[in-house]
């Protein structure tokens, strides 16, 4: 199996070689890194704000509606159920122990269990992006040469395929070649380069 994996790699390599794409990268990386101050990217017609990636609010804003709707069906439950203050302090103490429970032991695991799960549920731009974003690391890797050996796209998926709540949507890669350099200690900068484009990639 190792030595199909090693072939199906170097084959994609050679496509890369024979595309002209290794030869660019490897051109780019002779080039001279340089910083550049703010003054000097706005003298060139560059603004700064335009090389950050793009910002999804699609999360946030279904977290901001969750809290709304938390208060708001409190306070119907206040109304609804005449609770007396002593019991809201109970149910509001019970609420913030399992909260500070998740983050503290789940690394808020549980929440973004929840709020990823009503993200891909109700909300098609937010599900939409999450295939696209990983589907570009799936790509870029396998024109890399390196193979893709999985990827889940929501958090209940890692969970079923990870046991893991602290696990989101993401793609796995196989790398004989990184692995053999990061257990023999050394990791050249091709390599490094190629694993950089792929997390960075999107």
């Amino acid at each position: 199996m190792k030595g199909l994996l090693c072939l199906l790699s170097r084959i994609c390599r050679e496509n890369l070689v024979a595309f002209g794409v290794l030869a660019l990268l490897d051109r780019l990386m002779q080039v001279p890194q340089r910083l550049y101050s703010l003054d000097e990217l706005k003298l060139n017609g560059i603004e700064a704000i335009s090389l950050l990636s793009p910002v999804d609010a699609t999360l946030g804003a279904i977290e901001r509606n969750l809290q709304i709707a938390a208060i708001l069906s409190g306070s119907a439950a206040w109304y609804a159920l005449d609770l007396s203050p002593q019991q809201i302090l109970f149910v509001s103490l019970g609420v913030l122990f399992l909260w500070t429970l998740d983050l503290v032991s789940f690394n808020g695991g549980v929440g973004t269990l929840v709020l990823d799960t009503i993200g891909h549920t109700f909300s098609q731009k937010y599900h939409n992006r999450v295939i696209q974003h990983e589907a570009g690391h799936f790509l870029i890797a396998y024109l890399l040469g390196i193979l893709p050996k999985g990827y889940t796209l929501t958090s209940l998926d890692a969970l079923k395929k990870e046991g893991s709540l602290n696990i989101q949507a993401g793609t796995a890669f196989v790398d004989l070649e990184f692995i053999e350099e990061v257990n023999r200690g050394k990791v050249t900068a091709t390599v490094l380069i190629s694993v950089i484009i792929i997390t960075c990639s999107n």
